[in-house]
């Protein structure tokens, strides 16, 4: 008898944790305003107020001294009501090539955002890299340059073994808004 009394308190206390865990889990996400994350965990909020985003094509130097053709796009924005900001993300991919059928890409957030109308500078750090550089990507990676039309994008970024600093320069556009925004 107190065998299967001990089996009972057991399965109860179980069912009890299993219970708590899922309405843990649940309840975030049946309340209004929950956001799902995207794949890179940043947020999106739809409504947000642009703060700097741009795109171009150009080439990067890996720190093993290989050149590849690549474009990046990049976006920062908050959440218009309060101005935190809610969206960062950076991407580069390497163009296909005769002899790289299957290229590679870096992808990652933005920490630090300083951006005016006419400059901006945003450093964040990588988040998924593959078939990309060698030695890989490392901390931090900074992407700089003027807003406008047909103006340079600059990328430095460093390597974790051995520490090297380099970068890549790319030709496109960037948009600027004059809001202040704070970080996450």
């Amino acid at each position: 008898m107190a065998q299967n009394d001990n089996n009972i308190c057991s399965l109860l206390a179980i069912t009890t944790t299993t219970i708590m865990v899922i309405t843990t889990i649940l309840t975030p996400m049946l309340m209004p305003g929950f956001s799902v994350l995207a794949v890179y965990g940043q947020g999106n909020n739809d409504s947000g107020t642009i703060i700097t985003r741009g795109g171009g094509a150009g080439s990067i130097t890996c720190p093993d001294g290989s050149s590849k053709q690549a474009v990046i796009a990049f976006v920062v924005s908050a959440n218009g009501s309060n101005a935190k900001i809610t969206t960062t993300n950076w991407n580069i991919n390497e163009l296909p090539s005769s002899q790289n059928p299957t290229p590679g890409f870096a992808s990652g957030s933005f920490n630090s955002v300083n951006v005016n109308s006419s400059k901006f500078e945003i450093v964040g750090q990588k988040i998924n890299e593959a078939q990309f550089c060698q030695p890989p990507l490392f901390l931090p990676v900074t992407v700089s340059g003027s807003c406008g039309q047909n103006v340079a994008i600059s990328v430095k970024f460093q390597s974790n073994n051995p520490i090297l600093m380099t970068g890549g320069t790319f030709t496109g556009d960037v948009t600027c808004s004059q809001t202040t925004a704070s970080n996450r």
